[in-house]
């Protein structure tokens, strides 16, 4: 799997230095010392400016309310520019930023690399074109060559994929793309279209290279079967093994990072006051998957399933939510069986529609797009 370093949102800040004559031009620019669009932000080349590269955002500086608040705005405008296609969909979505951006409710498999710099890039999106420049990387959105509606992998940049839809008269449009990267993930060919899979080909099989996780689903090679593991480089310690150490491996795990006692590795999950317990790499790990998915009894014990996934513990048991909907502003989408809900016009979008994306799925509730300036 290949996960490339870098959204290509520019996220710099500039210094001006302004000197004698030319504070008068630099004061007839800035006319306001609230308005950040400073005369480098238009120019850098402008005599003076300075270029200096953002750090990467500490996440977990955040306040889970911070993190909640940057997660309704990434997923919001990421569904509403791209389409709810995939895990662009509001209700997955919002519980993937929420373990991306709070390292208190998820502290044993924060972001890292190209997953922290693609959540990092979302949550500062003010435009559609923004979040373009997230998912696409700053190259433009893919053109979709052929009539119809279809996905593809992005020919731009490998982990993307592309829902192409055309406008009914056959005339095709540019792709809205899923970044299958922010969920640990490349793009893959299967037999519908394409899927967020363990690795390029799709080609089930199961073990660790290296930090790739790789899970086969579907039944042994062949048969429809994927491969939908993640890359362990994306979160955690980075790294994957396979447990228990003694003997044949029996499911494989992502590491974590964690300072806890180490516990005999079980693929299996406890529940406490809504958070999940449990020690797949011989590790105890904690998830707060009451504060996940906004509700106290979102936490259902058992097996991990599959092994790998020390998230599957958090669902809602029975399901309080089945399906999407809209209200309004209002968006409710569904994710492990919890309503998770978005003000669309809280976020600057339009109001809520019900959307069908990926060919075959159910209408998925999005925000509209923004209105034009």
């Amino acid at each position: 799997m290949r996960l490339r370093r870098g959204p290509a949102l520019a996220t710099f800040a500039v210094l001006a230095t302004c000197a004698g004559a030319g504070l008068v031009a630099c004061f007839d620019l800035l006319h306001s010392t609230a308005d950040v669009r400073t005369a480098c932000e238009l120019d850098a080349s402008y005599p003076g400016c300075t270029v200096v590269q953002n750090v990467e955002t500490d996440f977990c500086s955040w306040s889970p309310d911070e993190a909640k608040h940057h997660a309704l705005h990434a997923c919001a405008w990421l569904g509403a520019c791209e389409s709810p296609m995939g895990n662009n969909a509001f209700g997955a979505c919002y519980f993937r930023a929420r373990l991306a951006y709070d390292c208190a409710a998820n502290p044993n498999h924060p972001a890292r690399r190209s997953a922290h710099d693609l959540w990092d890039c979302l949550q500062r999106v003010k435009t559609c074109g923004d979040v373009d420049a997230c998912v696409f990387h700053g190259t433009a959105p893919s053109s979709c060559g052929a009539p119809g509606v279809y996905t593809r992998c992005s020919p731009g940049n490998a982990d993307v994929r592309v829902l192409c839809a055309d406008d009914g008269g056959g005339t095709p449009a540019r792709g809205r793309g899923e970044n299958c990267a922010l969920w640990g993930q490349t793009c893959a060919p299967a037999p519908d279209g394409t899927v967020c899979a363990g690795e390029p080909t799709g080609a089930c099989k199961r073990g660790c290279d290296q930090a790739s996780l790789h899970w086969c689903t579907g039944g042994d090679d062949g048969g429809g079967a994927m491969d939908r593991g993640i890359d362990c480089a994306s979160n955690g310690a980075m790294g994957c093994a396979g447990f228990p150490s003694q003997g044949p491996p029996q499911w494989v795990a992502c590491r974590p990072e964690s300072d806890a006692a180490a516990c005999e590795p079980n693929a299996s999950a406890t529940c406490s006051d809504g958070r999940a317990v449990m020690c797949p790499a011989g590790v105890t790990e904690t998830l707060d998957c009451a504060t996940l998915l906004d509700s106290p009894d979102a936490c259902s014990p058992g097996a991990l399933s599959p092994p790998f996934d020390w998230t599957s513990a958090c669902s809602l048991t029975p399901p309080q939510c089945t399906s999407d909907s809209c209200s309004g502003g209002v968006l409710t989408s569904c994710e492990r069986g919890a309503p998770l809900w978005v003000s669309c016009t809280g976020e600057g979008l339009g109001d809520c529609r019900m959307v069908t994306t990926d060919p075959g799925s159910a209408p998925r509730a999005t925000c509209g797009p923004p209105a034009p300036p």
